[in-house]
């Protein structure tokens, strides 16, 4: 997990209309697109220090990533935390990933816990994603197959990439949901359709041993190609073991499969490390 930083002070900037009407914000907003970051801290401050949230969000997102004042964690967590309290998705999950890396604050699952699902309970996918993965792990709450595969499936259903690669392997191993490869299979596409290279690599064994599609070595092929080249270990010597029973003109033909895929990102998104 990782926290939004320098892209998300920006979209905090160019999303909360509301803010705008307050005296400093548009100057904030015009310092920091410019990189004043000084002049933005200077209009920021007050608005956080008077109880804004959005501008103490993105007061906490300045010191968590040293834009205009020291980078200072516990300043950060501060920060977070007064508008975590107001409900504001962004902080209580910096919130989250700060007690689970105790960043400016001592490690605490318990509390990690507590403010990805604040936040997860009003949509956030990266919360959602995180809570998925605690109830996997059984950190800051009990260990709970069902209700992992429940999170995963509210940040897969918004294109999480990594919770539907979580929840596909789920209902392909049966873990804390009924198997169904079918299920498997479609999870697991969309992932590796948006370009995930550990998607990539299971829908590329799917289609080598013929597990919910048809044994294709050209499709396998493709998909192992795509991972591989983003330094997939495991896709690379899967590809490399695969070529051996191939005929040259099916390589051939996975390779132009693999040059030619574009990934089928979202509207507004691309894999990225969360």
């Amino acid at each position: 997990m990782k926290k939004k930083l320098l892209t998300g002070i920006l979209f905090a900037l160019s999303a909360f209309v509301s803010c705008e009407s307050l005296a400093g914000f548009d100057e904030g907003k015009a310092a920091f697109v410019s990189r004043d970051f000084a002049a933005a801290l200077k209009e920021f401050k007050p608005l956080a220090e008077s109880g804004d949230k959005q501008s103490q969000h993105i007061l906490g997102m300045m010191y968590d990533e040293g834009q205009g004042v020291k980078q200072d964690y516990t300043q950060a967590a501060a920060w977070y935390k007064k508008a975590g309290a107001q409900g504001h998705q962004d902080a209580q999950y910096n919130l989250g990933v700060m007690y689970a890396q105790a960043q400016g604050v001592e490690q605490n699952d318990v509390e990690s816990f507590k403010w990805f699902q604040k936040a997860a309970s009003q949509g956030h996918i990266l919360s959602q994603f995180a809570l998925g993965r605690l109830y996997t792990l059984g950190r800051g709450v009990k260990a709970d197959g069902k209700l992992a595969n429940d999170w995963y499936r509210k940040a897969a259903e918004q294109n999480h990439y990594k919770a539907q690669l979580a929840l596909g392997k789920n209902y392909l191993d049966g873990n804390g949901i009924k198997k169904d490869l079918s299920l498997a299979e479609s999870w697991i596409r969309k992932s590796a359709e948006q370009g995930h290279h550990k998607a990539e690599y299971e829908l590329g064994l799917l289609y080598c041993d013929g597990i919910a599609v048809k044994k294709d070595a050209v499709e396998a092929y493709m998909w192992l190609e795509l991972a591989a080249k983003q330094d997939h270990v495991g896709a690379q010597q899967a590809r490399d073991v695969l070529v051996k029973t191939m005929k040259a003109e099916d390589i051939a033909k996975g390779k132009l499969a693999a040059n030619s895929w574009h990934a089928k990102l979202p509207a507004n998104s691309a894999p990225t490390t969360h």
